[in-house]
This record gives C-alpha cells, structure tokens and sequence, in this order.
C-alpha cells in the first residue's frame, strides 16, 4: 500500500476513538462532591463586662468673671487737680494708693465755716449762762429789797391808821413795794427764759456740729483711694476733668481671685453634688457648700494645647435660670496669675471663655459601656450562647463618650460593640478573636 493510504486510515482510527471516547463521557458525566460548610455566624466585637466604681465629673463652659469688682464713683463735685499714673485702662494699683484727687478748696472753706459757726453758738450759750447767773444775783437783791419794802408798807400801814403819818407818806411806801414787787417778777421771768434759749442755741450747736461733720467727709472724700490690689478696668478719667458726684469713672477689680458661673442642666447639675457622710439637707452656707465640691477644675484649650487651673465650687445660685432652667454654679480661682510662665503657659484673664469639670458623686457597682453600644430605647445587644440577644437596661447617665448602667448587666457578658443593621433577636453571631476581656473606658 502506498504511504498516502496509510496516513488515511491512522487518521480515521484516531477519530473512531475520539468518537467513542466522546459517546461514553456524555453517557456517564462526572459527578462533583459535595461539601456542607459549618454553618457560621456574623462577626462582632465583644467586651467583657465589669462592674466599677465611678466617679462623675460634670462639665460646662463659662466666661471668667472678677470675683470683686468696684465701679469707682466720685461723691463730690470738682475740678480733678491730680490722678494716678496707675489709673488707666489695664493699669495696676496697689492697695491704699491715691488714684485721683479732687480740688479740695472750697470744701476746706466749708469746714472753716462750720467750725466758726460751732464757736460763734459755743459763746451764746456761755453769754445765757451767764445772763442766769447774773439774773439770780438780781432776783436774790430784788427779794431781800421787797421784804424791807414790804416791812415798811405795813408798819405806814398801822401808822395811817393811827393817824400819824399823811395819806402821801403811805402811798409813797406802797408804790415803792409795788416797784420791788415788779423788779422780783421781772427777774424771775428773765431766769425762766433762759433755758429755752439755752436749749435752743445747742439744738443748732448739734446742727452745726452735724454740718461740720458732713463738710468734713466731703473734704476727705476729695481723694480717691484703691480698696485692693488689682487692675484697672476702665478708667474715664484725666487731670484737669471735672469729675460729678455719681458719675461713675471707672472700674478696679481685684487680680487675687476670679471665678466662673457654669450653667448646669438640672439632670447633670444632680451629679455635681458630692455625697457627704452624714449630710443630707441642702447647703446653706458658703462652707457647706464647699463640703459638696471637692475639686474644680478650669481648662483653655489653644493653639492645639490645654492649659489647666485648679479651683473649687464657692456658691450655689439661687433658682433655676429662667431663660434656659438651668443651675448656676459658680467656680472660684485663686491667684490666676501664678500658672503665667511667658511663651507656655498664659494667666487666667478676665474674659476668656473656659470649660470647667466639677468632680461630683461617685457610684459603686455600675457598668460604664461605649455610648455606641447603647441602642435606642436604652438597650443594649449581648452575645449570649453564639446569638444575639436585645436587652433594655437602665441608663442613669449618658455622655457623648459612654453611658453607665445600673441595672439590667451582669458581669462576664459580653456587650456587643459592633453595629448590627438587622437586630434580629436569635441571630447567629461569633466573636472577634481579637475582642479584650477588660474594658478600659475613656477618660472622663
């Protein structure tokens, strides 16, 4: 055969054995194993759950405030004849330090003439004193005459009848009995005035004496002096103005202390109050106030850092606000100046906007848990025996960062603290490997 006829018939073998190999495959296709994967749950993270002891701290913003302020008024009118270099806006003074003073003249004029009435008044009443004196001298005289006279008038009197004397002698006598008898009258009168004009001239004697007083306080409120050591708000004032009583001048506020009014909401104002042993009425004074606030503190935030100073909570405000029903505690700091260090850390000035934290009540055996983790309608989701459980629980405080539960938790449960968009009670869940048994809850 010829090798053509060879190579023709190896082809047609090949393919015939294609053919079948083909036929027997479609007949009997292979058949895949099958393997059921373990049923397997969504993955979550996990806390443990532990009871803690927590300590609240309650925070708020307030503008910083001088804890004393004077508003500097003039209580005379006059020409200002000198002023303090000290005296101006933002200046310093010291306590005791003249600040201004004003044209004292015509109020050392009123004192003069007060004090020149004092004594004219002062001499009157000497002068009636006197005049009594020599009143009772004449009233003694005119006594002792009147009895000789009268004396006299009798024994004319018995001799008229007698015969031995004229009708003239007799009635001589008797008007110079009579003219005794007007002298003894006449002085008794002038004694009985006296006392009035007396009383009189030394009511205006404690007039005048109240007058010379009152100049006397005008003179020495011609100078304005510091009543602390601080800082000079606002001044209004120069050498050469004229300064009226009333119209305020300026300010002066003292640099030992300032303070912080911090509005609270009622339901986070509650946690301020530290519990105290034994008390349980509300404060009423200023150191029992302070028994319920054992430390404060007030912190500026700037130029990405924060700068602290440590205070304490002096006064409770009466009242809610009634614009926004809120409680107003106010936070007091001592020497706000004593932090300055120039170029680190800045003073507490008047002005600056501030946040406080107030370290309130603290609870034993609580749950504090992310405030993520807590669901609407205060409930939580738990991982229990591989599924999902939804629990309320009861929520006595929420903060942006966490939430702390009192009731409704065990210990050693495990809080879910991954989203879940189908909470579905049940849901087969597993845990991250990764999940920490102890949680460390932020900073408060």
């Amino acid at each position: 055969m010829s090798r053509q006829k060879w190579f023709a018939l190896g082809a047609a073998g090949v393919l015939a054995a294609g053919l079948l190999t083909a036929g027997f495959l479609v007949r009997n296709p292979p058949r895949p194993a099958t393997v059921r994967p373990a049923a397997e749950g969504r993955l979550v993270r996990t806390l443990s759950l532990r009871k803690e002891r927590k300590t609240f701290w309650v925070s708020g913003y307030g503008t910083v405030r001088p804890k004393t302020e004077v508003v500097l008024v003039p209580e005379v009118s006059g020409r200002v004849i000198r002023r303090s270099e000290g005296f101006r806006s933002g200046g310093f003074v010291k306590r005791g330090e003249l600040l201004f003073e004003i044209d004292p003249t015509d109020y050392r004029l009123t004192v003069a003439q007060r004090r020149a009435q004092i004594a004219q008044l002062e001499a009157d009443i000497a002068r009636l004193l006197q005049e009594e004196k020599n009143h009772r001298a004449d009233l003694a005289i005119s006594q002792r005459q009147l009895k000789v006279v009268e004396t006299e008038l009798e024994r004319n009197r018995r001799l008229r009848q007698q015969g031995v004397i004229s009708p003239g002698q007799y009635d001589a006598s008797l008007q110079a009995f009579l003219r005794e008898e007007r002298a003894v009258l006449a002085a008794q009168n002038a004694i009985a005035l006296i006392p009035s004009s007396v009383a009189q001239k030394r009511a205006a004697l404690e007039v005048a004496r109240a007058q010379l007083e009152e100049a006397l306080l005008g003179l020495g409120r011609t100078k304005v002096f510091a009543p602390f050591d601080g800082r000079v708000r606002q001044a209004k004032l120069e050498a050469g103005d004229y300064a009226r009583a009333g119209q305020a001048v300026g300010t002066v506020h003292d640099m030992t202390v300032v303070e912080v009014p911090v509005s609270l909401p009622v339901e986070e104002a509650r946690w301020a109050f530290r519990r105290v042993e034994g008390v349980t009425a509300f404060p009423r004074s200023q150191e029992e106030v302070q028994k319920f606030f054992p430390v404060a503190e007030v912190l500026w935030s700037r130029f990405g850092q924060t700068f602290r100073w440590d205070g304490r909570v002096t006064l409770v405000e009466a009242g809610l606000d009634e614009a926004t029903r809120a409680l107003t505690l106010v936070v007091e700091v001592d020497e706000p100046l004593k932090k300055w260090v120039p170029g680190e850390h800045p003073p507490l000035v008047v002005g600056m906007f501030v946040r406080v934290r107030i370290r309130g009540s603290t609870l034993p055996d609580v749950f504090v848990i992310p405030r993520a983790a807590l669901q609407q309608g205060d409930r939580v989701f738990l991982l229990r025996d591989g599924s999902l459980e939804v629990r309320p629980v009861q929520v006595i405080r929420k903060t942006q960062d966490e939430a702390v539960i009192q009731n409704g938790l065990e210990e050693g449960e495990r809080l879910i603290l991954s989203a879940i968009p189908d909470s579905v009670p049940g849901t087969k869940l597993r845990a991250a490997e990764a999940d920490a048994g102890d949680r460390k809850g932020p900073s408060p």
